[in-house]
């Protein structure tokens, strides 16, 4: 079956699932994209459901610290997630309290 086809399929069924979006950055050479990573199950009275996965997910592995994604334009593995506005807590207040002001003393004699 081509993608055209299983998507018309699908489209034709009652769906459960859904697809995350993630934008994506190489941090090596700037290029961005938009990866759509989960599961789509079309179900019919009848017949074989019908599941469809996209991506995978993208996460460094706990112990190496190797990521799986890679850039298709350089082929750098340095490629982050794009976290939208949307994804950043407002709740978490702004603070200077940690902020520290250095003054040096130019006036001083040496001895």
């Amino acid at each position: 079956m081509q993608i055209a086809e299983v998507i018309k399929e699908i489209d034709e069924r009652r769906k459960t699932g859904e697809l995350g979006r993630k934008r994506v950055a190489c941090a090596h050479c700037g290029t961005t994209w938009v990866e759509l990573v989960g599961l789509i199950v079309g179900q019919k009275e009848g017949a074989e459901d019908l599941c469809l996965r996209v991506g995978l997910e993208s996460d460094n592995c706990q112990t190496c610290r190797y990521r799986p994604l890679e850039c298709r334009e350089c082929g750098s593995k340095d490629v982050y997630d794009i976290m939208s506005a949307q994804g950043i807590s407002e709740k978490v207040p702004l603070s200077f309290k940690g902020i520290k002001k250095i003054t040096r003393n130019t006036d001083a004699k040496a001895s």
